[in-house]
C-alpha cells in the first residue's frame, strides 16, 4: 500500500510540473506572438510535450489562457500578504504591506498581467481571464479593506466598500501599470502608492 500511494504521489507531481511547464510556455509565446497568433501545437513543442498532451493536461487556448489567471490566484506571494495583514492592527503599517506585497505580485507576474490586459478587448477568451485575474485581486483588497475598517483607525465615514475600491484605485493592475510607463522603479512605486492610499484613508 505504501509503494503504491508513493507511485501515486510521483505520478501527481509529474502531472502538476507537465502543466506547470506547458502554462509557463503558453505564457511566453502569448507574450511573444500574441494570443491569437499562437497555436496549441506551438505551445506544445515549446513544453517539449506532445500535442495531446497539451489537450488533457490543460486543454485549448482558452484553457491555458484561463489556467493562466488561475494560478496566479493561488500567488504564495499574495497568501503571504494576507496573513500578515490579518495579524496587524496598524492602518498605516496594512498599507504598507498592501504596497510591498501587491509590488511583489506584480513584478513576478509582470508579462502575464499584460498579456491579459493588453489583449482583453480582442478576443472573449482572453477578456474572460482578465476579467477572472481581476476578481481575484480586488477580493484581496476587499478582504483587506474588511481588515482596515476593523481597526478601526481610518477617516470617519468610510464605507468598507468605498475603502475597498479606494485600495482598487491605488494597488490595482493599472496603478502599477502606469507607475512603472513612467520609469518609476517597484520600491519607490510601492512607496509613493502606500502615501497616496494613506492620504485617501487615513484621519488628516
Amino acid at each position: 500500500m505504501a509503494t503504491r500511494g508513493y507511485r501515486s504521489s510521483v505520478r501527481a507531481r509529474h502531472a502538476e510540473d507537465t502543466r506547470r511547464s506547458i502554462i509557463e510556455a503558453a505564457a511566453g509565446l502569448f507574450a511573444e506572438q500574441g494570443y491569437t497568433r499562437t497555436s496549441v501545437a506551438a505551445v506544445a513543442a515549446a513544453a517539449g510535450v506532445a500535442l495531446n498532451t497539451v489537450y488533457t493536461s490543460v486543454g485549448g487556448k482558452s484553457a491555458l489562457i484561463m489556467a493562466m489567471s488561475e494560478d496566479g490566484g493561488e500567488d504564495e506571494t499574495a497568501a503571504e500578504t494576507l496573513d500578515l495583514i490579518a495579524g496587524s492592527d496598524d492602518a498605516r503599517e496594512i498599507l504598507g504591506i498592501v504596497a510591498r506585497g501587491t509590488g511583489r505580485v506584480r513584478r513576478a507576474r509582470w508579462s502575464n498581467i499584460a498579456i491579459l490586459l493588453d489583449n482583453r478587448t480582442s478576443d472573449p477568451d482572453v477578456a474572460a481571464a482578465a476579467d477572472l485575474a481581476t476578481g481575484i485581486v480586488r477580493g484581496r483588497l476587499d478582504q483587506t479593506a474588511a481588515r482596515l475598517v476593523a481597526t478601526g483607525g481610518l477617516a470617519p465615514g468610510l464605507t468598507e466598500e468605498r475603502v475597498g475600491e479606494i485600495l482598487w484605485f491605488y494597488f490595482g493592475f493599472e496603478a502599477w501599470r502606469t507607475a512603472r510607463a513612467l520609469g518609476w522603479d517597484w520600491d519607490e512605486a510601492a512607496e509613493w502608492l502606500a502615501g497616496q492610499a494613506a492620504n485617501a484613508l487615513l484621519p488628516s
